[in-house]
């Protein structure tokens, strides 16, 4: 008897956040390379158009872009830790923009983490170092 393969479970996390400026401004602020250095801490890239390359955190994250759709503020990239293995397939993050009253509610899907440990830490990064700091950036311009 041969025991059969199963592929590893696939974590994924949620959420939505409030940032305070027009979803513009915010598509904007996480697609420009300019931008992206004055709210993302060592800087980064996300190239425009499908396939174009991800950069973030001074590297520590990369990947390519999936979908890139400025007029219905809509994005999703890979997206690979450089701790992760080599093996391990890279992430998914997608970001879907809407207007709210106090500018912009930003719905984030980020699927396939390698373990639920990476998601929970993946949880609690998304709002420490990247929407946080894009509010902190929008309110200090």
């Amino acid at each position: 008897m041969s025991e059969g393969k199963s592929s590893p479970k696939k974590f994924s996390i949620s959420l939505s956040y409030l940032v305070y400026a027009p979803p513009e401004k915010v598509f904007d602020a996480l697609t420009n390379e300019g931008i992206i250095g004055q709210w993302c801490d060592g800087g980064g890239k996300v190239e425009h158009g499908i396939d174009g390359e991800v950069e973030l955190f001074d590297g520590w994250v990369k990947g390519k872009v999936v979908s890139f759709d400025k007029k219905k503020k809509k994005l999703s990239y890979t997206w690979k830790p450089a701790e992760w293995d080599k093996k391990t397939a890279p992430s998914l993050v997608e970001y879907e923009l809407k207007s709210h009253a106090v500018g912009t509610e930003v719905l984030l899907e980020h699927t396939g983490f390698p373990s639920r440990e990476e998601a929970d830490k993946h949880l609690n990064g998304w709002t420490d170092y990247v929407f946080e700091p894009l509010n902190d950036y929008f309110t200090f311009q």
